[in-house]
């Protein structure tokens, strides 16, 4: 008889609990949406009761409808949206909403900070080797100080998503390194750091606050009678610690050897290069995480991915939209894209078309998408096809300031699904680029975890070789080399001659 691993993946918009079989195989899945409650102050919250009983129904649902027996269930392992705030009071109820990594009602705090100490980001990035972002923990925590002391009172446990979904499941508070060393924290030992509470004007009493930390692939517990009765999952079926979803997902694509890139388009574009030690290069830009195999990722972060061939769709393709949906539009462009001529597209399109601005390859919260060359011949399929090539140029942006050669760009997301962006990816990058065969590759990841943690196999490297196959590849076509050399320096240019301007 088969047994499974159960995964559970926490996104900020939708939970989605996935059962692999040992051959990390997708047996079954199914999704359900968040209900996130925002304003326009810059609030990301979520209802931590309300999130849990969607969970939990979830997974209830997914094994009906599987007919799989919670008895062939060997391990449930979760991954989720990172940092933020999620408290709980000395009763393990929540003190209030959680806060999630998108919220951005810090910065006005760091405002002021940045008046007595002009340095402070930089500080930071060089404890963390990562850019402040609004909604991680630290910086939600000396909002709360300033905004909702008596909520900091009342806590007992700043856990995250995951944290909070496992506490549920086990009845067991933990934290995990992939999370603590993002938060920010101290990139050398995943621990909290003294000199970043003290940049920040925290109390260091606060530590006490913060789970016992542990390694992503360690058994954090055994589901409790009352999880059961929820989840449908037999009581004492072993909980994996879990990985926040970029360094999970990092794992599922096979990105577990040292200079190893990997690229993720979904409605953000996250850059990764898989590292032994710490890097920090280049300065004040993008993240650095630690993962559940030991290793650091560099992280550079586009932001803005589809987002940017959906708002031409939404735009300049209402006629099509009448009569068929977002996908189909794109797939009917798609397949009637030519490659020869394309040189003759001269339109460059900057691809930051969202409102939080960027932090990789520089630092700039302000940034806004534009379009540059606009002449009366130009087509509404010009401008789509200039939005391919900008997010392509924007990910060579993000790769080539870490000073390594790329040998093979790893592809996944809703992008790498694509007809032509994979090879336009290729062309503009002049690299090699591969599409793993499967999907859900946060949930694989943790599916990767619970294997390890259940001594099934000893290292990643041995799943990945074992597991890990590659859907399709691309070569670049040396052809356009020069036409995307010229076209990228232009890109450039004016991307940097904006930078002051936004």
């Amino acid at each position: 008889m088969m047994d499974y691993f159960l995964s559970i993946d926490a996104g900020t918009s939708v939970i989605k609990v996935v059962i692999f079989d040992q051959n990390f195989k997708i047996k079954f899945k199914q999704s359900s949406q968040n209900q996130i409650i925002t304003n326009n102050l810059g609030k990301s919250e979520i209802d931590m009761r309300l999130f849990w009983s969607i969970t939990s129904k979830l997974i209830k649902k997914t094994l009906k409808i599987s007919k799989i027996s919670n008895k062939n269930i060997i391990s449930v392992g979760i991954t989720g949206n990172m940092v933020g705030v999620w408290p709980i009071n000395s009763r393990g109820t929540p003190v209030r909403n959680a806060i999630l990594w998108n919220d951005t009602r810090s910065k006005s705090i760091f405002d002021n900070l940045e008046k007595s100490n002009k340095n402070i980001y930089q500080d930071i990035f060089k404890l963390s080797g990562s850019l402040v972002q609004f909604g991680c923990t630290l910086p939600v925590i000396k909002w709360l100080d300033i905004n909702e002391k008596s909520s900091i009172k009342k806590t007992q446990y700043f856990l995250t998503c995951k944290d909070w979904l496992r506490f549920n499941l086990t009845n067991n508070i933990n934290n995990d390194y992939t999370e603590r060393a993002v938060g920010p924290g101290d990139i050398y030992n995943g621990e909290l750091s003294e000199k970043i509470f003290k940049l920040l004007k925290l109390n260091k009493k606060l530590f006490k606050k913060f789970p016992e930390v542990k390694n992503s692939d360690e058994i954090a517990g055994f589901i409790t009678k009352s999880a059961s009765s929820k989840t449908g999952i037999k009581d004492g079926t072993p909980v994996i610690i879990g990985a926040g979803d970029v360094p999970a997902t990092a794992i599922g694509v096979g990105a577990v050897s040292k200079g190893m890139t990997s690229t993720i388009i979904g409605t953000t574009c996250h850059n990764y290069l898989v590292c032994n030690r710490p890097m920090f290069k280049p300065k004040n830009a993008g993240l650095l995480f630690y993962t559940p195999n030991k290793q650091w990722l560099r992280t550079m972060i586009n932001v803005a991915g589809t987002t940017n061939f959906d708002w031409v769709i939404e735009n300049f393709y209402k006629d099509k939209l009448l009569k068929k949906n977002k996908i189909e539009v794109i797939q009917e462009f798609e397949k009637k894209i030519s490659f020869k001529g394309i040189e003759e597209n001269e339109l460059i399109f900057l691809p930051y078309m969202n409102y939080g601005g960027t932090i990789s390859p520089f630092f700039n919260l302000n940034t806004k998408a534009q379009i540059f060359g606009l002449l009366p011949h130009h087509t509404r399929k010009d401008i789509l096809l200039s939005a391919y090539q900008g997010l392509a140029f924007s990910i060579r942006d993000c790769y080539e300031p870490l000073g390594v050669k790329l040998k093979t760009l790893h592809l996944s997301g809703g992008g790498a699904s694509s007809l032509i962006l994979p090879q336009i990816i290729s062309d503009i990058l002049n690299v090699k680029v591969s599409i793993p065969e499967g999907s859900e590759f946060g949930a694989k990841g943790i599916a990767y975890l619970s294997a390890i943690a259940l001594g099934k196999y000893k290292t990643y490297k041995d799943i990945v070789v074992k597991n890990h196959k590659i859907k399709k590849s691309f070569l670049p076509n040396q052809s356009l080399k020069s036409y995307y050399y010229q076209k990228y320096q232009k890109y450039l240019k004016l991307r940097k001659s904006l930078n002051e301007v936004w």
